[in-house]
């Protein structure tokens, strides 16, 4: 008898937990379950409601809108076939996805299923109008994201000229281009948008689009928008004739429907997530089926859109991942087998060095306590080997930087290419030169030598020969000048030439005499080269700053008078 009470529980408890009066839902798709967005969309609705309704009262219809839009024998057929069935089957509430489902039960739905509550979703352009008498309708609009898209190419690529957008004239296409035709005139109206221009392609075939893909300008992009049939009605397929596109194209193309376009050749924007969407709208249909009434369930105003992207479209084209939106999810991004084991690698490197560490310490202290006698014995020696060593050291860098010392004193006030004192040094003697004119008055000419042309030598010649120049030139007024008279390189190809105790009608013969000396010079066959020069000499009251502003203006003279000349003034 005991047995036979167990049994009867057994077999009984699953009786007295399923209920009697579960609810139905008919879930009316607009598509077909091959569509990736239908399948993933529809996903979500089950997912959500599989813990409040057993999977056979989920009834889900198929409208195959894509290929039989336009075909009213269909829908007449669909209508009466929807009537027939669910004369048994009477569902308790209605979901819908995508525009076309949603029109249906607009239409129909109160012969159909009358008084039956309706949850919408997918749907991108609602009727409002035709809403409003339907009171027990609700649900969330998928929306559409056309101006995200276009400000997210612009910022991805923004020397884009051209954004065409793909389309055409059946039911969801028609609305989309619609929308874009407004956001066109929008657009160009905008002074800070319009010099990229905005194109809807909704009136092609299949072969012109591949063609006119093939064939876009490098500063041309592509958005898609909705295609179901070409203008010759071939059907089409996302999973077939995008990647064809894709492929042909030889730029981007982006879209808003994130399933229907990543993994297929386009490069992603912001989109929307069928399957999240799905989980959203069954949330409200429990609700519903909860006792909830209508009118105190919130529903957001529209579908998210989230910046998704193919990693491999983004290398393809170029994209610098940097402008990427913040929290961008990309796709196929190749993944290192740290980022797949971070939680163990990071354990493991961890415990080695934990490991490593206490092995190191006791390694140290066992070290310490053998050396520690030795370097004890040691020290005394060591520290007199190393004071003798280091005041030897000491020595000889001192030595080292008095030779330093010398050599910088040198140069400090000697040209590197030609050995000439340099202008510093200058600047330091004439000084002199000047405190002892003041002194005796005696007569001090300053004149300034230029090589002509020579911008004409280092650019035909070189700048190798330019430096011969210079040295020759340097070293034939070192020769041609008296012991006490002093040549400076003055800087580029201009010399400073200091003559004491020389009278002013002298000091244009010596310069003569440097002139013609200069134009013997015979250097690498670059022919003659000549000079020249302004002179002048001290009068009283002259500074440095006032004798070389006359010995320059008479050097101008001498260039602008056809050079190769002296000048004194």
């Amino acid at each position: 008898m005991a047995v036979k009470l167990i049994l009867f529980l057994l077999f009984s408890l699953p009786l007295l937990a399923w209920p009697k009066d579960e609810p139905i839902v008919l879930l009316i798709n607009s598509y077909h379950p091959q569509y990736q967005w239908t399948t993933q969309q529809t996903q979500g609705i089950k997912d959500v409601l599989r813990d409040t309704i057993h999977a056979e009262n989920l009834h889900i219809e198929y409208m195959d809108e894509r290929r039989f839009v336009d075909d009213q024998v269909y829908h007449t057929k669909l209508i009466e076939l929807l009537k027939h069935k669910y004369q048994k089957y009477k569902p308790d509430l209605i979901m819908t996805t995508d525009d076309h489902a949603y029109n249906f039960m607009i239409e129909n739905g109160k012969d159909l299923f009358p008084g039956k509550p309706v949850v919408y979703s997918g749907v991108n352009l609602p009727n409002t109008e035709l809403i409003a008498p339907h009171e027990s309708i609700i649900g969330i609009i998928e929306g559409m994201e056309i101006e995200g898209n276009l400000d997210l190419i612009l910022q991805l690529q923004p020397r884009t000229k051209r954004i065409i957008m793909l389309s055409d004239t059946t039911g969801l296409g028609l609305n989309m281009g619609k929308k874009a035709r407004e956001i066109k005139a929008q657009w160009q109206a905008d002074p800070h948008k319009a010099h990229v221009t905005l194109e809807i392609w909704d009136q092609l075939s299949l072969p012109e689009l591949y063609q006119r893909a093939e064939n876009a300008d490098f500063d041309s992009v592509f958005l898609m928008l909705a295609i179901h049939k070409d203008k010759l009605g071939t059907y089409f397929s996302y999973e077939h004739h995008l990647p064809i596109l894709t492929r042909k194209s030889k730029v981007p193309v982006y879209g808003m429907w994130g399933t229907i376009i990543i993994g297929y050749g386009g490069i992603g924007g912001l989109m929307n997530n069928p399957y999240e969407h799905g989980k959203n709208a069954a949330k409200i249909a429990i609700k519903i089926l909860d006792g909830v009434p209508l009118e105190n369930i919130k529903v957001p105003e529209k579908a998210n859109y989230s910046p998704y992207f193919d990693y491999h479209q983004l290398k393809r084209f170029g994209i610098d991942l940097s402008r990427l939106p913040t929290q961008s999810t990309i796709i196929n991004r190749p993944v290192s087998l740290y980022d797949d084991h971070a939680k163990l690698i990071n354990s493991a490197i961890a415990l080695f060095i934990f490991m490593l560490i206490v092995i190191s310490v006791l390694t140290i202290n066992i070290k310490r306590r053998i050396t520690a006698q030795r370097r004890l014995h040691q020290f005394n020696q060591e520290l007199e080997s190393i004071v003798r060593q280091r005041t030897k050291d000491l020595d000889e860098r001192n030595k080292e930087l008095q030779a330093a010392s010398k050599i910088l004193r040198a140069h400090a006030y000697s040209d590197e290419l030609t050995g000439l004192p340099n202008r510093r040094a200058a600047s330091r003697e004439i000084v002199a030169h000047i405190k002892r004119y003041n002194m005796d008055y005696q007569p001090l000419a300053v004149a300034i030598l230029d090589i002509d042309l020579f911008k004409s030598i280092n650019d035909t010649y070189g700048h190798q020969t330019g430096d011969e120049v210079l040295c020759a030139v340097g070293e034939t007024l070192k020769e041609t000048l008296r012991p006490n008279d002093r040549v400076y390189r003055w800087g580029g190809e201009e010399f400073l030439i200091v003559l004491p105790d020389t009278l002013a009608d002298y000091s244009v013969i010596v310069c003569q005499r440097l002139t013609q000396n200069i134009s013997q010079l015979n250097i690498s066959n670059i022919g003659t080269i000549t000079a020249s020069i302004g002179v002048t000499n001290f009068a009283s009251g002259d500074s440095f700053e006032t004798i070389l502003q006359r010995a320059d203006t008479a050097l101008y003279t001498a260039k602008n008078s056809g050079r190769n000349q002296v000048v004194a003034s």
